[in-house]
């Protein structure tokens, strides 16, 4: 039904009789401005790897209900739990991440420059609004030096800017599995001020049964010029999940049926209800014409409940604030006939999550278990300095120094006084050379640094059942030595090659208990090492048709990892693929037609520590559709898409070191959507 709407829908508007849309995407290969690194550079300056990715990836046909959709061409990102509403999109960049039971772990997400990930390293993304969204960058390795604690990557994301004169757009997206997707944004300038506004509402049944969520969401943006050199952005978002069921993991003998959901999830109800709530302001004064200053605040506001699987503490309640502020100086110069680049600044987040947990009695609230104050503080001091010696060759080089302080406060003390704290100090150092072979072409080595403490959901889920914090998890450390090579051939070919070498110590590893199923605890490894070669290359085949390919070949093992009865030495990091890809085929005509066809490849992984259980290799392509056209004075968007186009059975997700083999979630097979834009 949905495939025979999205052909009558492409095919009709083929036959609109218009001008070439201005709007038109043209195939270009040029250096992209990115400012993931606190300096403002071209990419192919940075001595880091970085992708940067834009409108026509985020927005062009696509479905704009989960962000892996606009990160899966990104090399060494790797990505699961995109049908899961409950747990969030789970995604590791260089394995970080990988740990995470539900949500981003040790990944900075900043949006407009400002944090989405609270101070303590956690990540949801269940807020965002990707049509609200202009462009991702992504810094791929240890970005301590840049952002403090939880930075093992980085993903910033850039909100739309308001248009000059008043610009209205609908949209309306329909799908299988119940998927009703509503989308409305205005926006215009009013001499100094100008504004974006969009609001977005997402309705799912799901793939497998107890898997249904409906969520709306808000963003707003003002910006105001007070002078030319003085202006000022506020932005705001809101949303709300009042629904988000979690139908859970199966064993291998319940897949017979992949869209059960696991028997207990129905029977205690799992699933959760979130409201989230935010408010930033940005002030950016230039000095001269060498120098500026950016200030910055926002506070947030997260409630959130759920229910788990299981009896004792199987319902959370969270109230969440945190909030913070900074302000970076940006200024240039020359020192000793030198030219330099100098970022400097300082940044300040406080976190406050009150926690209860209550017996789950098959869905409904019973006793409390726990009630506790967590508190999560960090002073950020930073500096970079960029220093170009000759044409060819420059050198970056800088650190960070964070001051941390933890503290949980029992307010629950039937079971005792379990309230503690803990201090953490770092220096995350920063160094980085740029050679350039020519003007199109550069060649670079880095060495950076990561420090991830536990985090405070991490450090409250004990073992034993208590409250308080779990006094045995310690912070990860993270060493990155990497070279790359990137650039642009002739106009035709744009690539990028990293090679890296990450050692940590003391790596963060979920596992399971029998007595809590599907809680994840965390203990520490006592070392790790990740090798690995991640390549992109985007190639112009014709004047309308690219090429995009990017693979990530890699070796993740525990170096000295030794359990009470076992000793895990040598073995692979689970949860991330030795090997994966991405390629798309892209076609654009003058008419405005697009069609992009889509192949993503994951390698066999592992689904625990002892390497017994793994998910085998799999491939699967997708197709988007559309067509761009002005009539009269609106731009008319018919779009549509076929996800899993072979029908191939594989898995969203794998719950790591799982109790009871319930490793898998089952992914969707072959589905369509399908939807109109207007933009007036």
């Amino acid at each position: 039904m949905l495939y025979k709407s999205l052909i009558t829908i492409i095919l009709s508007y083929k036959m609109v009789l218009a001008n070439v849309s201005e709007d038109t995407l043209r195939f270009e290969l040029q250096p992209v401005t990115v400012s993931a690194s606190r300096l403002e550079t071209k990419d192919i300056n940075l001595p880091s790897a970085i992708t940067s990715l834009d409108e026509s990836t985020i927005l062009l046909g696509q479905k704009q209900l989960v962000l892996n959709e606009s990160l899966a061409s990104v090399p060494g990102l790797y990505a699961m739990n995109s049908e899961n509403f409950a747990q969030d999109i789970r995604i590791a960049i260089r394995g970080f991440g990988s740990r995470s039971a539900f949500g981003i772990r040790g990944i900075k997400i900043l949006i407009d420059g400002m944090p989405e990930s609270t101070p303590d390293g956690q990540g949801q993304v269940d807020n965002l609004d990707l049509s609200f969204v202009s462009k991702i960058e992504v810094l791929r390795g240890p970005s301590s030096a840049f952002y403090g604690n939880a930075s093992g990557g980085v993903i910033s994301l850039s909100s739309l800017e308001p248009p000059k004169q008043l610009r209205l757009a609908g949209k309306i997206t329909v799908g299988d599995f119940g998927f009703l997707q509503r989308q409305f944004q205005a926006g215009q300038t009013i001499e100094s001020i100008s504004y974006l506004v969009s609001f977005s509402q997402n309705e799912v049944q799901g793939f497998r049964r107890h898997s249904e969520m409906n969520n709306s969401v808000f963003n707003g943006k003002v910006k105001w010029a007070l002078t030319s050199k003085l202006n000022f952005t506020i932005v705001a978002n809101h949303s709300n999940s009042p629904k988000a069921n979690d139908p859970g993991a199966l064993t291998i003998e319940e897949m017979m049926d992949r869209k059960n959901p696991r028997d207990r999830n129905v029977l205690f109800n799992s699933g959760e209800m979130v409201e989230h709530s935010k408010l930033g302001l940005i002030g950016e004064a230039v000095l001269s014409n060498h120098q500026k200053i950016i200030v910055k605040g926002y506070t947030s506001k997260r409630n959130f409940s759920n229910r788990l699987p299981f009896v004792h503490g199987g319902q959370v309640q969270l109230g969440r604030k945190f909030s913070g502020g900074g302000a970076t100086y940006i200024g240039s110069g020359r020192i000793f006939g030198i030219p330099y680049r100098l970022s400097s600044g300082i940044d300040i987040e406080y976190q406050h999550d009150g926690r209860k947990r209550y017996e789950n009695l098959q869905g409904i609230r019973g006793e409390q278990t726990l009630h506790q104050f967590e508190m999560f503080r960090n002073y950020g001091f930073f500096a970079e300095e960029e220093v170009l010696f000759s044409e060819f060759f420059s050198l970056i080089f800088g650190g960070r120094f964070d001051s941390i302080d933890i503290l949980v406060e029992d307010r629950f003390k039937d079971d005792g006084d379990n309230s503690a704290e803990r201090r953490f100090t770092s220096f995350s150092p920063l160094f980085g050379l740029v050679y350039s072979i020519n003007d199109q072409v550069n060649s670079y080595l880095n060495i950076t640094s990561s420090f991830e403490t536990p985090t405070l959901n991490e450090l409250s889920n004990n073992p034993d059942g208590s409250g308080g914090f779990n006094a045995k998890l310690n912070p990860q450390l993270a060493r990155n030595y990497e070279i790359g090579l990137k650039g642009i051939l002739g106009n035709k070919i744009r690539f990028d090659l990293a090679l890296f070498q990450i050692n940590l110590k003391d790596e963060l590893v979920p596992y399971e208990l029998e007595a809590y199923p599907g809680r994840s605890f965390f203990r520490n490894a006592g070392s790790s090492e990740r090798k690995g070669i991640e390549m992109s290359a985007k190639l112009i085949i014709a004047q309308n048709l690219t090429v995009l390919l990017s693979t990530t070949l890699s070796d993740f093992r525990y170096i000295e990892y030794n359990l009470t009865d076992t000793i895990l030495n040598g073995k692979i990091l689970p949860g991330i693929p030795s090997r994966y890809g991405f390629g798309e085929l892209k076609y654009i005509n003058r008419a405005g037609m697009y069609v992009k066809i889509q192949a993503h490849y994951s390698g066999r992984l592992y689904a625990d520590d002892s390497n017994e259980v793994e998910q085998l290799a799999y491939s699967v392509i997708g197709i988007k559709m559309g067509l761009r056209k002005k009539v009269f004075n609106a731009l008319i968007e018919p779009f549509g898409g076929i996800n899993n186009l072979f029908d191939i059975r594989y898995n969203s997700n794998i719950r790591l070191n799982a109790w009871g083999g319930r490793y898998f979630e089952p992914a969707p097979g072959r589905n369509f959507y399908a939807g109109i834009k207007i933009t007036y």
